[in-house]
């Protein structure tokens, strides 16, 4: 209704992060936490002037560190990917097999263009790629759990594609 008004929270909620999300996403302009340095004349200057996304120490701190475990995460599984020579299709067949999926509903997905008899080929070749000592005793489940800890997948951002 006011466009015009800023508004810069100033909390003691240290540990509640969903509040700063909340906060965020209703159009606040920054939060300042109640530890360390406290709000100053520059912060509201700040927000006054029309800067955006104002934060005091302790928050930027937790925002940078999440930022580099972000990219790092990112980075690691381009490496991963590179090094373990897989392509899209392994990477999404591996994702729906970790979320569940039979070789029957992947073959189903919107652009996976394989029946089940591949996939069952890819499965085998996948086991060979990420289990180089003998895929002997393997199977989906463990081939999941191989994609995680080599960090093809990413287990925060296991989600289907759109069907």
């Amino acid at each position: 209704m006011h466009p015009g008004v800023k508004v810069l929270i100033f909390t003691g909620e240290i540990l509640n992060e969903k509040l700063w999300v909340d906060v965020l996403d209703a159009g606040a302009d920054g939060i300042i936490l109640k530890t360390g340095e406290l709000l100053t004349r520059h912060d509201v200057q700040a927000v006054m002037d029309g800067k955006q996304l104002v934060f005091n120490e302790p928050i930027l701190r937790k925002i940078v560190e999440r930022f580099k475990r972000a990219v790092g995460a990112q980075l690691a599984k381009q490496e991963a990917l590179i090094n373990y020579e897989i392509d899209e299709y392994d990477e999404r067949f591996l994702r729906h097999l970790a979320l569940g999926y039979t070789k029957e509903q992947i073959t189903g997905l919107r652009g996976m263009p394989f029946g089940v008899k591949s996939l069952e080929k890819r499965q085998v070749e996948l086991m060979k790629k990420l289990f180089p000592e003998g895929t002997s005793g393997v199977n989906a489940t463990r081939l999941v759990v191989r994609a995680l800890e080599l960090q093809i997948l990413d287990i925060e951002n296991l989600e289907a594609d759109e069907d």
